[in-house]
C-alpha cells in the first residue's frame, strides 16, 4: 500500500477550510428522536471524529451537516453563514460514503473526475487536477482500469481522490473503512490522516471503531442515544472519561468499573481503573485469577475482585505471581470515581462520592 505521507509534496487545496458550529441541533423522525440538542464546534482544518455505537445518531448528524436531512431544531453555521437554506450542492462539502459509490462502467479516471464533469469543468482544467490527485493517491497506473479490477484499498483511494479533486475545503466521511480487512484499515487510517493534514481539510469522520477514533482524531465527539456524551482530544477522553459510558466505550480492554467497597474504599461509588494501571502487589484488594490471555508483548489477566470482574494488563514476560493469596494495587492518581446512580464522573477531590451538581445538570439536561 502506498503511504500518502511518503509521496512527493503538493500544494494544498487553494481554499481556506472553515470551522463548523452545531447549535442546539435536533432531528426527529416519526418514531424517535435521532439527534437531541447537540451543540459543539468542529475546528477549522482539524479532523473531528463522531464516535459511538450503532443508533447513537452520528450518521444522522453527518447527513444534517451535508444537507441530506433537514434539522427539526437548531442550526448549522459554517464560515459565518447558516446552512439551513442551502442545498447539498451549494455547501462546499465533499463526502466519502461507506459504500465507495463508484460507477462500475466508468474507468478510474472517469470516476475521479465525474463530479467535475457534471459541473461542466473544462477538460483543460480537469487534466492537471486529475494528474496531481492521481499521483497524490498512488493511482497513476490504474487510471484506465474499471472498479472491478481494483482491490478494496484501491477502490477506497479512488473514492478519496474523487473527494479531493473537488477541491472543497470540508470533507465528510461516513464509516469509509468498514468494508476493508484489518490490515487495510490500519494502512488507510494512516493515509487518510496524512492526506487531511497535508491538505488542511476540515474533516468530519464517522465511525463506531474507537481504535480509528483514537489513532486519527484531533478531537472526538462521543455520541450516546442522540446526545453528546463527551467531547475532547483522544488523550482527554481516555484519561478523564466523563461517565461510565465513556469509560467503557473508549479503551481496549475498556476501563474496569468496580464498586468502591470491593476495593477497600468507602462505599457508594464506582471506581474506574484502566487495565494498565492495575498491578499485582504485596497487599491491597484481594483477587483471584480467572484466566490469562497471552498477546505476545502483553498478558491480559482476568481477575475476580470480591465478585466483580477486572482485567489487568502487564508485560507478558512478567508472568503471574505465585501463592494462594494475590492482591492488586494502583497509583492514587490513576483512580477515577463515578456516581453509582447517574454514571457521571465525580469531581476531583470529592469526599463523599457525590456527583458534581453542575456536571450532572449539564450532562443530563
Amino acid at each position: 500500500m502506498r503511504d500518502v505521507a511518503q509521496t512527493p509534496s503538493h500544494p494544498p487545496i487553494p481554499s481556506a477550510a472553515p470551522g463548523i458550529s452545531l447549535r442546539g441541533l435536533g432531528k426527529s423522525f416519526a418514531t424517535h428522536a435521532a439527534v437531541r440538542e447537540v451543540s459543539f464546534e468542529i475546528p477549522a482544518g482539524a479532523l473531528t471524529v463522531l464516535l459511538g455505537p450503532s443508533g447513537c445518531g452520528k450518521s444522522t448528524l453527518l447527513r444534517l451537516i451535508a444537507g441530506f436531512e433537514a434539522p427539526t431544531a437548531g442550526e448549522i453555521v459554517m464560515a459565518g453563514r447558516s446552512l439551513g437554506d442551502l442545498p447539498p450542492a451549494q455547501r462546499d462539502i465533499a463526502m466519502v460514503f461507506q459504500s465507495y459509490a463508484l460507477f462500475p462502467h466508468l474507468t478510474v479516471a472517469e470516476n475521479i473526475t465525474f463530479g467535475l464533469s457534471v459541473r461542466g469543468t473544462a477538460k483543460a482544467e480537469m487534466a492537471p487536477r486529475l494528474a496531481r490527485v492521481a499521483q497524490m493517491m498512488g493511482l497513476e497506473t490504474l487510471l484506465d482500469r474499471k472498479p472491478a479490477q481494483l482491490s478494496g484499498g484501491q477502490q477506497q483511494r479512488v473514492a478519496l481522490a474523487r473527494a479531493v479533486i473537488s477541491e472543497r475545503p470540508v470533507c465528510l466521511m461516513d464509516e469509509p473503512l468498514s468494508n476493508l480487512d484489518a490490515k487495510l484499515r490500519a494502512e488507510m487510517r494512516v493515509e487518510i490522516r496524512a492526506l487531511q493534514k497535508r491538505l488542511g481539510l476540515t474533516m468530519v469522520y464517522v465511525t463506531h471503531d474507537q481504535v480509528e477514533a483514537m489513532t486519527m482524531a484531533d478531537r472526538i465527539v462521543l455520541m450516546n442515544a442522540g446526545r453528546v456524551e463527551q467531547e475532547g482530544t483522544p488523550q482527554e477522553i481516555y484519561a478523564h472519561p466523563a461517565s461510565t459510558f465513556a469509560a467503557r466505550f473508549i479503551g481496549s480492554p475498556p476501563m474496569n468499573l468496580i464498586p468502591t467497597d470491593r476495593l477497600g474504599l468507602p462505599g457508594g461509588a464506582m471506581a474506574g481503573l484502566r487495565p494498565e494501571d492495575i498491578h499485582f502487589a504485596a497487599a491491597g484488594a484481594k483477587v483471584t485469577v480467572k484466566s490469562a490471555e497471552y498477546l505476545g508483548a502483553d498478558l491480559l489477566v482476568t481477575l475476580d475482585v470480591s465478585g466483580s470482574e477486572a482485567v489487568l494488563r502487564q508485560p507478558a514476560r512478567a508472568g503471574l505471581p505465585a501463592g494462594p493469596d494475590l492482591f492488586i494495587g494502583w497509583a492514587p492518581e490513576a483512580l477515577r470515581l463515578f456516581d453509582a446512580a447517574t454514571g457521571l464522573a465525580l469531581a476531583p477531590g470529592a469526599t463523599r462520592f457525590q456527583a458534581n451538581e453542575a456536571q450532572a445538570n449539564e450532562g443530563r439536561a
